[in-house]
């Protein structure tokens, strides 16, 4: 057994393009694994900067992913019995952006647990009658959802609205845009966690109680524990130009730094930390609340 998988190892890793989105990595191999032998099978994306790989335990000799194919792909497949395996097969899929739809920077907001806007820039790439269509799923690709309302620039989409996605259970959603009129192009697909590019309403009733220098604040729609929140104070001292930029995680601040002879404008804005889902995406900012000398 153990000269049989040290001596076998796989060969010819392709892959395919299947569903939206979906992408079969196969290879050749002589195993027919069962019990505890497998195949190993791991990847990154060429433009990672994290050195982990994703990896996949498998029996049979290919295995379906999501990938966003665009960014390159870096395969390796071995064979492996507990502690004895074969030596590394490995690939380099280095992608041409000529090979997929001519957009970049696919750039998608979630707002509440319905609303979904979508913006792309078109590439230098694209013929003159190209047009583009988005289409999204989660985990099922049978399970596709088309853009309902387009944003259009020279009669071109480059933007989407969707209305009424939910996304309450949601890890991941496979985002593509495709060429309409270049079939043989894969599409660009972009895979997210909607909750990391959620955006908060903006903090609204922004005032000051001026005998103690506190600003309070109130979220239009909480929909989370308080904990989950951060927000961002902006004020600016309207004599010198100067702004101090502070977190703080609760809808109250002491202002005790605060010159009385002076004016002030305070902005708040906020996100969703780390304690719940941690957003990359903050709200815009509340209305200016002026603060004038005492």
């Amino acid at each position: 057994m153990e000269e049989t998988i040290k001596w076998n190892p796989p060969r010819n890793i392709l892959i395919a393009h299947g569903n939206l989105g979906e992408y079969t990595v196969s290879w050749e191999g002589q195993c027919t694994c069962t019990g505890s032998i497998k195949y190993q099978l791991e990847y990154t994306y060429l433009d990672s900067k994290d050195p982990e790989m994703m990896t996949y335990f498998v029996q049979k000799h290919q295995k379906r992913l999501d990938l966003e194919l665009h960014r390159g792909l870096h395969t390796r497949v071995r064979l492996k019995n507990k502690e004895i395996t074969s030596r590394w097969t490995e690939r380099r899929f280095d992608m041409s952006g000529e090979l997929f739809a001519s957009v970049d920077n696919l750039i998608c907001i979630f707002y509440g647990k319905l609303y979904m806007n979508c913006s792309w820039d078109v590439t230098e790439h694209a013929s003159e009658g190209a047009q583009f269509i988005l289409a999204y799923r989660e985990q099922n690709p049978s399970d596709v959802y088309n853009c309902a309302d387009y944003l259009v620039d020279g009669g071109r989409n480059i933007g989407c609205v969707n209305e009424n996605i939910r996304i309450d259970d949601t890890i991941e959603i496979i985002i593509c845009i495709s060429e309409t009129n270049m079939d043989a192009k894969l599409p660009y697909c972009r895979i997210v966690n909607p909750f990391n590019f959620f955006k908060l309403d903006s903090p609204i009733n922004v005032m000051i109680d001026k005998s103690t220098d506190e600003v309070k604040w109130t979220l239009p729609k909480v929909d989370l524990p308080t904990h989950c929140y951060t927000f961002q104070l902006n004020c600016t001292n309207l004599n010198d130009g100067n702004t101090l930029l502070q977190n703080v995680t609760s809808t109250n601040y002491i202002a005790s730094g605060r010159d009385h002879t002076k004016e002030y404008s305070l902005l708040v804005r906020a996100t969703v930390n780390d304690k719940c889902f941690e957003s990359h995406i903050w709200s815009d900012w509340s209305k200016p609340l002026v603060i004038g000398k005492d």
